[in-house]
């Protein structure tokens, strides 16, 4: 028996019933819904008809279901590898660590993304200062899992963080500070670099340190920023700045036992929704990604002169094997051979080599010399024509997948090669060049399928959950050269992903290679590794994509506009309020224009967004409204609301009154609360029959003897019988609310 695939799980009898179940609804006039009505049949019949329609879309093949969903432009998620922050230390000189360096986290390998040079540098102190305090800050960022507010709670104008080094730095040197919020600590987009783009910061710093300089003399200068990737302290991220004047000791309080040498982050546009609020300050960090490269390749161009030279640095490039090819005229790439130097012996005008220059210690990047034209040739002159390529030891003999034999449909599996990812293989094909020579290499492209190749395409298809490597029919996709020996080469190949890396903090501390292991250099990730996923499934790729189909893009209602500014990249959105056919200054006599109001997440009852916040919704909403429609996205109007009452109680409820209070304050609140309570609708009138019935459903409460409202704010009315009249925009908070108690037994 066939096994049954459930495209959808209802049986004939729950289709019947759903069907009978709507008649109310549709026809009233239906009475009899007996066996016996002829109406009941034709019900019974079309849901054995959709049962066995159900039955036939079920048996859909998984290669139809790629196909449909390829036509809709959506594929299976590949797996994701997972990323850390990982700090150096024990740094005695300095030190550059090369983009790839090999870290292991018990089983799992951890590369890093950048190249960093590790200072022999600490944060010796760290100082806040706001108007009404200064604190010193230190023990929380070393002790850890304390965090604190980088310019206070308020994050007044003109509020600063200081930050001590242990030493004086050099001028000239770069420094990196890499600045997690605490807000940000389990978000996978932040700790991998991935910030969101478009948004507008809401509020200005400026970094600058206490240093010397002919013009100014000592004072706090400003320090030359290279790089902000935390958007003014809005996200985490790293900060990167050069010395460019020699800094002088200072005394900062409350750190007054010596002087040191500091910089300072002053806020001078203040403007924050929530005020940064930070994890960790640390120094000579970078970011890790859990992979393991085998193979990489870099392009180059030359510019065709004599000694023309290239430099690389990377961690395959300084303890890995080495391959270097160079552009012909036809577009194949010929391997050139490397040479210990250029003599007479060695090398000639026709020669194509090369050699390779290190440096001592292997601490620095690798440079590859070309001749002069009479001690071997030079590379031609040309955009990207000449390439390296830096391979692991072990890589050598997995580098070589196969041969080709010219036939169609040709299928490599890749057993040793475990990519999770279908661009994570680069290939190249030799093809042999005249009659026994040597290979000329061809770079093939990978492709999710052969659908859109033609004849002349050099592509194949790699299935990262199989580990097969096809390719095509010389109709749809070209055949790969036939030859006698092996040649299919992996150029680049990267392996890793999956969950397993989203490892837990302090893990991140054994080196690969034996050489950094001598700089007795420590390691350790203060964080967790996060973004690590395994590779989504078909069923699971279905229901992603019906959840998608069944979310509008653009933005058509009014729901459409609070669902997509709520979910606007990079801001916490806490309420969404639509004002159609409105434009501010023209009233609702404006046809086609919508505004949008938003209140942003704050810490206060009346967290106000701050120009940078609306732009930055606006500019998401634009890139999503129809092309007639005009959006304006504004600020809500806060009108506070003040409860004068005069409430008859029982005996024992004279000493309750707080409760009252407390009962108004969830009432006339522009915030929803966390045990579900909703936010006060914005524009809605504040009756005073609703406070009324909020008072009297107080256990204790005997009646209600006297009440009325006060109101501050813009455009705001007050209506005959004491109600508060609301502006679309306008939603109520609470002011200080007056209850007087009378005992029931005085009256």
């Amino acid at each position: 028996m066939l096994p049954r695939l459930p495209l959808d799980d209802r049986t004939f009898e729950s289709i019947l019933q759903e069907a009978r179940r709507s008649i109310p609804q549709r026809l009233p006039e239906w009475t009899d819904e007996n066996t016996h009505d002829p109406g009941v049949t034709f019900l019974e019949l079309f849901s054995w008809l959709s049962e066995m329609q159900q039955f036939y879309l079920s048996r859909v093949p998984e290669r139809n279901l790629r196909k449909f969903l390829d036509l809709l432009g959506v594929s299976p998620r590949e797996a994701s590898s997972a990323e850390a922050e990982v700090s150096f230390g024990n740094v005695r000189e300095s030190v550059v660590l090369p983009r790839g360096t090999k870290l292991l986290a018990e089983d799992q390998l951890f590369e890093t993304l950048d190249r960093v040079r590790l200072l022999p540098l600490a944060i010796d102190r760290i100082v806040t200062r706001t108007e009404r305090e200064a604190s010193d800050r230190s023990a929380s960022n070393t002790g850890g899992n304390v965090a604190f507010y980088a310019f206070g709670r308020e994050a007044a104008a003109d509020s600063r963080l200081y930050i001590a080094f242990d030493r004086e730095p050099v001028v000239g040197e770069i420094i990196s500070l890499h600045i997690r919020l605490a807000e940000d600590s389990n978000r996978t987009a932040d700790i991998a670099g991935g910030k969101p783009e478009g948004v507008i910061p809401s509020a200005r710093v400026a970094w600058k340190a206490y240093g010397w300089e002919e013009k100014h003399g000592v004072s706090w200068l400003p320090l030359r920023l290279l790089e902000d990737d935390t958007l003014h302290l809005t996200y985490s991220g790293r900060i990167t700045f050069e010395i460019t004047a020699p800094l002088r000791p200072v005394i900062v309080h409350p750190a007054g036992d010596r002087p040191r040498y500091w910089i300072s982050c002053t806020l001078e546009e203040s403007g924050y929704e929530l005020p940064p609020r930070i994890d960790r300050l640390l120094l000579n960090t970078v970011r890790a990604r859990q992979q393991d490269t085998k193979s990489e390749q870099a392009l180059f161009d030359s510019n065709g002169m004599p000694g023309f030279s290239i430099e690389d640095d990377s961690f395959l490039a300084r303890y890995g094997k080495l391959r270097v090819q160079v552009r012909e005229s036809d577009g194949r790439w010929r391997e050139w051979r490397e040479i210990p130097n250029f003599d007479a012996g060695n090398a000639d005008a026709q020669s194509t080599c090369y050699t390779v220059e290190r440096h001592s210690g292997s601490n620095g990047p690798v440079t590859v010399r070309f001749g002069d034209g009479v001690l071997g040739t030079i590379p031609p002159q040309g955009k990207g024509n000449i390439r390296r390529i830096h391979y692991s030891e072990e890589f050598t003999s997995l580098c070589y997948i196969g041969r080709s034999n010219g036939l169609p449909y040709q299928k490599f599996q890749l057993y040793d090669l475990p990519c999770k990812w279908s661009n994570g293989l680069l290939l190249q094909v030799g093809v042999p060049e005249g009659d026994g020579g040597r290979l000329l290499w061809e770079d093939w492209e990978p492709v999710r399928d052969f659908d859109r190749s033609g004849p002349l395409d050099r592509h194949y298809v790699y299935n990262p959950s199989t580990g097969e490597l096809k390719f095509g029919n010389d109709e749809n996709g070209a055949i790969p050269a036939s030859h006698e020996d092996l040649n299919l080469c992996v150029m680049s190949c990267v392996l890793g992903g999956g969950e397993r890396g989203n490892i837990k903090p302090h893990l991140l501390n054994s080196w690969i290679q034996p050489e950094l292991d001598e700089l007795q250099l420590t390691a350790d990730n203060a964080g967790y590794g996060v973004g690590g996923a395994e590779g989504e499934s078909l069923e699971d790729c279905l229901e992603r994509a019906q959840k998608e189909w069944q979310t509008p893009y653009c933005a058509v209602t009014n729901d459409d506009y609070v669902r997509i500014a709520k979910s606007t990249p990079g801001l916490k959105v806490a309420r969404v309020h639509v004002i159609p056919h409105y434009a501010p200054g023209r009233g609702k006599s404006a046809p086609g224009a919508v505004t949008v109001v938003v209140v942003p997440k704050g810490l206060n009852d009346t967290p106000m967004p701050s120009p940078g916040f609306l732009a930055t919704v606006a500019k998401h909403l634009d890139d999503r409204r129809l092309v007639t429609t005009e959006v304006h996205v504004i600020a809500p109007e806060y009108v506070q609301v003040t409860v004068h009452a005069v409430v008859v109680v029982e005996p024992h409820f004279m000493e309750e009154g707080h409760r009252i209070v407390a009962a108004l304050n969830r009432l006339i609140s522009p915030l929803d609360k966390p045990d579900g309570i909703q936010g006060w609708p914005f524009g809605r009138t504040v009756h005073k029959g609703d406070i009324y019935s909020a008072i009297s459903r107080i256990k204790g409460i005997a009646y209600v003897q006297d009440l009325w409202l006060d109101a501050e704010g813009k455009s705001i009315r007050k209506s005959a019988g004491g109600d508060i009249l609301l502006p679309d925009s306008g939603i109520i908070f609470s002011g200080d609310h007056r209850i007087e108690l009378i005992s029931r037994t005085q009256l």
